[in-house]
């Protein structure tokens, strides 16, 4: 596929709701299909689980590179500096995990006190500039509403919302909704509703006057429960199960957004 822009997937949910999984599971999904170069990001500082989820080694994280950035400047001189800002992509570069299937790049959480203002500055650039080598860029946000407040995910394509079936979920996907709406400039966006049982026609009714669209329903499955307790990867999951089926079709009718 050849294209001057990267079709951009912002993935967003409260904590807890199975955003990781999700994008794990959607990553393998894409990867699998073997027509797209996609580039992963792993933007959650305080839970970082998408490495782990999909049995990647990280050697570097965002905020190392950060870090070494401020480290040679405040040694450098002035001409330093100017090399140092030239070179801030070949660092990031260095920091991206590369296989046959994907890219993946982790934000990593800060070691002091505050907040992740500046690796959010700083991942902000990685994806208006990194991702330009990319195909399909898929972001797996962090948990709240920081990322989209602070326009880290301002030009993405396509915004998917993970809710579980708790009505206080879906409140949180209400919030996380009307701020896409004020701080980014999606194409299209949707909720998911995972961990489905039972019924859940209120929910369904809740969701409708929020008047967004549901991209699908994901049913609560052992499998993804049984590789948590095993400390496996969502790599080892089956092919045949409910829930890699589910984000299959939840995954083809956003990839289908591309082309209209």
């Amino acid at each position: 596929m050849s294209q001057k822009k990267p079709y951009i997937i912002a993935v967003i949910g409260k904590g807890g709701s199975g955003k990781s999984v999700f994008c794990a599971i959607s990553i393998m999904i894409i990867a699998n299909m073997k027509r797209f170069k996609l580039f992963a990001v792993d933007a959650d500082p305080t839970h970082s689980h998408l490495s782990d989820l999909l049995d990647v080694k990280i050697d570097k994280s965002l905020e190392a590179i950060r870090k070494e950035i401020i480290k040679t400047a405040a040694q450098g001189r002035e001409s330093g500096k100017i090399k140092l800002a030239e070179d801030i992509d070949y660092l990031v570069y260095n920091a991206i995990v590369e296989n046959k299937d994907f890219s993946l790049l982790a934000v990593g959480l800060p070691e002091g006190p505050g907040c992740f203002c500046p690796a959010n500055s700083l991942l902000k650039k990685v994806i208006s500039s990194i991702s330009l080598d990319f195909d399909i860029v898929l972001i797996d946000c962090e948990a709240g509403l920081e990322q989209i407040s602070r326009e880290v995910i301002s030009n993405v394509d396509t915004i998917i919302i993970i809710s579980d079936i708790s009505v206080r979920s879906i409140e949180t996907a209400k919030t996380l909704l009307q701020n896409s709406k004020k701080f980014t400039k999606y194409k299209h966006i949707g909720i998911v509703v995972n961990r489905v049982r039972g019924d859940i026609s209120y929910l369904r009714k809740k969701i409708n006057d929020m008047n967004i669209p549901i991209f699908g329903e994901i049913p609560e499955d052992d499998n993804v429960i049984k590789l948590d307790i095993e400390g496996k990867s969502m790599r080892n999951l089956s092919f045949d199960t409910s829930i890699y089926k589910s984000i299959e079709k939840i995954i083809q009718k956003v990839l289908d957004f591309m082309y209209h």
